[in-house]
């Protein structure tokens, strides 16, 4: 079950990710540990998978942290109205949580995977609301608080 305790970060899509850093240094107090990342990787969407070349990086302080991206136009990562582009969750089963709100209604909009075709971590899932979900199996909280916080 997706719960408000297990929230660890929010992610902010930003037009230029330098400029929306200070913005958000400056607004909320945040710091960051490094310049942003560079990175591909693959996802599944209902376009098919593909590589998708994105630049981020997570605040110093948290949980929960702020995942800043730079935008990338005509992806999912395009910049947005609010700006605010997913809450991050941790859930006990991810398979179980996915089939759950997808009944309810959600839209499995992204899912990161291997060159297989197998799920590696979590995904995406959104409403009309637009206020999208990443869910990320709880198995990996450890690992995956550990980096933010080496990042």
């Amino acid at each position: 079950m997706v719960n408000f305790e297990n929230l660890f970060h929010i992610g902010i899509i930003v037009p230029n990710i330098e400029l929306g850093m200070q913005e958000l240094s400056s607004r909320f107090g945040v710091t960051w540990p490094r310049q942003p990342r560079t990175s591909e990787t693959l996802v599944r969407t209902k376009a098919g998978t593909s590589p998708i070349t994105i630049s981020g990086v997570y605040s110093t302080e948290g949980p929960p942290w702020f995942e800043v991206f730079e935008a990338v136009p005509g992806t999912l990562w395009a910049s947005q109205t609010s700006n605010i582009h997913h809450m991050g969750f941790f859930v006990e089963n991810l398979d179980d949580e996915i089939e759950r709100l997808v009944a309810e209604g959600n839209e499995l909009e992204m899912e990161a995977v291997d060159e297989n075709g197998n799920r590696i971590s979590g995904c995406y899932l959104n409403t009309d609301l637009n206020v999208r979900l990443e869910i990320v199996d709880a198995s990996l909280r450890e690992k995956m608080v550990e980096r933010i916080k080496n990042s």
